[in-house]
């Protein structure tokens, strides 16, 4: 059922019920009103209950997708983005090769953020090449 008919059965039950309670003893007029509000009454039940439609979700807009997401922002960032790619580096060789990797130390890490960017682009290279040779 749409909805403008839903509507009109709620607007021809409420007024068929006030046109009943006014009738009070007039039973020519309160008995066909009744049975008019119960019927529309009805019909609101039935389609409420037995009859919905299950409307189609609305599609969701996804946001637009990076290329590589954080990943490109940390190697953008220089030092600052050094750790996050280190870090992400232990992750994948945790969830492969070597999952009892222990965390690196404090000074491990300083050492890693004091590199050239060249020194630190040769280490990427190297533990993703060890990490693709031994998976």
């Amino acid at each position: 059922m749409n909805r403008s008919l839903g509507w009109f059965l709620l607007a021809v039950a409420v007024v068929a019920m006030g046109i009943a309670v006014w009738a009070d003893n007039n039973f020519r007029i309160a008995i066909p009103a009744s049975v008019v509000a119960v019927i529309a009454a009805g019909l609101l039940f039935i389609d409420a209950f037995v009859g919905r439609e299950t409307l189609p979700r609305p599609v969701e807009e996804r946001p637009a997708v990076r290329e590589a997401g954080p990943l490109r922002t940390a190697f953008r960032s220089g030092r600052l983005g050094r750790e996050t790619i280190a870090d992400l580096l232990d992750r994948l060789e945790r969830a492969g090769p070597n999952p009892g990797l222990p965390g690196r130390l404090g000074e491990e890490t300083k050492r890693i953020l004091r590199m050239p960017a060249d020194e630190f682009r040769n280490y990427v290279r190297q533990r993703l090449d060890d990490l693709e040779s031994r998976s």
